[in-house]
């Protein structure tokens, strides 16, 4: 291994990968250092015995459209290709909660979108109208502004953009609760309707900043959901051969135990250990990029740097995290009535959208009668590329490593394994054969994202989405800049969670990153 390089990247999460190939790809003598065997983070698949489990949240916007900001970094690292995106057929089926018995399909397209909802809440005609109109201006907008530079090739269409902005601007503070009450009033139903996959990006909608939940779901409606076909590792693979192609170097198992600073408080390199030998080795590089928590990051500097580098994070609250209950089926789950891709369940006790937020908790005992909102993913849906049989089909939820702290490992497996009998009779009573058809099932809950991410809490969306506290012109206070030059963030706490925000996050960084180097480097 050589010891000098132009950057190393820390973690090879999605944004750690993003970060590290466009470095590569631009000239940069570059090192990927991750402490797991294999590269993705919660972006990996893997097998439990013969079934295939998809270990992220399962979809994303479709990258093929112009206008979805990954569009351009994917194809800018010649990914968008190497993998195939499948289409979910529409967004998601929604049941139960505010909904009632019958469900509601969301459709792809902002047309078709408007129409399936005034069709089913007809008295909100103008509401609906308006709010998917905000919407599909911020997508739009937004979606051209990614472009960076670029988008201003064409003035006109740059000019266009920044006009269909104004719905960021007027409800750049608000949070979703509140759109949805000005477009929908009291009918809970229509927020459901709208709302149903909220534990996407976060589990409450007085705290789930309007303008995030607007972009990201109308990337959905907009652009279309997709599935990586054969699993999201393909996709964290595709972008590591992408660096290596371009020269990048990844070094797997073994962690980033020190981030070393010269005599002016600059990066010059790192110290990683194995994990299995404890060896360590130093390695020197003009700049750091980080997949890390911010509090792990902290850690690993000096302890005399630590606190000013800490100091714009303290305060911001940490994103839910989820569990994930993969069952393999011995039967084809649309034999029992799962017809769609994806399919939010909620629970008879939500009367409410508000009440999203008490799912969580629901994990901080045994289970009982009532069961938690979920995301139900039947891969057989689709052309996923997950094989079967077992068929898989994922039940994912949000979740708190609280929920799962203070137990030694027999209770801890034995509340794991209560839950799982407990989302597989729930599913069951939803579709009836789902139990006697179960072979094989396995569960990640928080505790699992916390230890196998290296993620605080569990977190796995970076900070909480959160409203901005300030005005529009002080943006959102989050960037892959952080106090200490030449040292930055490439992951969630960067901007946002997800597919989308990680990989944003990574490219963003990599500017960054190459604008702090020597003119040659550019």
């Amino acid at each position: 291994m050589d010891t000098q390089y132009d950057a190393i990247v820390i973690g090879a999460g999605l944004g750690g990968l993003t970060a590290a190939a466009t470095l590569a790809q631009r000239g940069c003598k570059t090192l990927l250092i991750e402490r797991n065997y294999s590269v993705g983070g919660a972006a990996s698949t893997y097998k439990s015995g013969e079934m295939v489990v998809e270990g992220s949240l399962h979809e994303t916007a479709n990258p093929h459209d112009p206008l979805e900001p990954k569009h351009h970094i994917l194809r800018g690292l010649g990914v968008l290709d190497k993998v195939t995106w499948v289409p979910a057929g529409s967004v998601y089926e929604a049941r139960g909660g505010p909904l009632g018995p019958v469900p509601f399909v969301l459709p792809d397209g902002f047309g078709e979108a408007r129409a399936a909802f005034i069709d089913r809440f007809p008295a909100l005609r103008v509401g609906i109208g308006e709010l998917l109109a905000d919407m599909e201006r911020i997508t739009a907008g937004l979606g051209v502004l990614s472009q960076g530079r670029a988008a201003f090739d064409d003035p006109l269409a740059g000019l266009s953009a920044l006009l269909k902005l104004a719905p960021v601007v007027t409800g750049w503070r608000h949070s979703l609760a509140q759109r949805l009450q000005r477009a929908f009033g009291d009918d809970e139903g229509a927020k459901a309707a709208l709302a149903a996959n909220m534990l996407y990006w976060h589990d409450d909608p007085d705290q789930l900043w309007w303008i995030l939940f607007a972009l990201a779901q109308g990337g959905y409606i907009g652009s279309g959901g997709c599935f990586v076909q054969g699993g999201s590792q393909r996709l964290s693979s595709a972008i590591a051969r992408a660096f290596r192609a371009a020269g990048g170097e990844i070094v797997l198992h073994r962690r980033v135990t020190e981030i070393l600073l010269d005599a002016h408080g600059l990066p010059v390199g790192v110290a990683h250990v194995g994990k299995k030998d404890g060896e360590r080795v130093e390695v020197r590089a003009r700049v750091v990029v980080s997949n890390a928590a911010p509090s792990m990051m902290a850690e690993m500097l000096p302890p005399d740097r630590r606190e000013t580098f800490a100091e714009p994070y303290i305060g911001q609250p940490l994103s839910i995290s989820l569990f994930s209950a993969t069952f393999g089926l011995t039967r084809r789950p649309q034999e029992l009535g799962l017809s769609s891709y994806s399919t939010m369940l909620l629970p008879e006790w939500m009367r409410t959208l508000a009440d999203y937020k008490r799912g969580a908790a629901l994990l901080a005992e045994a289970p009982g009668e009532a069961m938690p909102p979920v995301a139900v993913v039947n891969y057989a849906a689709i052309d996923s590329g997950l094989g079967g049989p077992p068929y898989p089909v994922s039940a994912v939820g949000a979740d708190r490593l609280a929920n799962w702290q203070g137990m030694d490992a027999a209770a801890y497996a034995a509340k794991r394994d209560a839950w799982m009998k407990a989302l597989v009779a729930a599913l069951d009573g939803a579709y009836p054969g789902f139990a006697e058809n179960v072979v094989t099932s396995v569960m990640s809950t928080a505790s699992s994202m916390n230890s196998y991410l290296d993620a605080p809490a569990g977190a796995v969306y970076g900070f909480a989405p959160t409203p901005p506290a300030g005005p529009i012109w002080k943006g959102t206070g989050r960037s892959p800049r952080t106090p200490i030059d030449r040292l930055f963030l490439a992951s969630a706490y960067a901007g946002s969670g997800g597919y989308t925000g990680a990989i944003l996050g990574g490219a963003i960084a990599a500017r960054q990153a190459l604008a702090a180097m020597p003119v040659s480097k550019k």
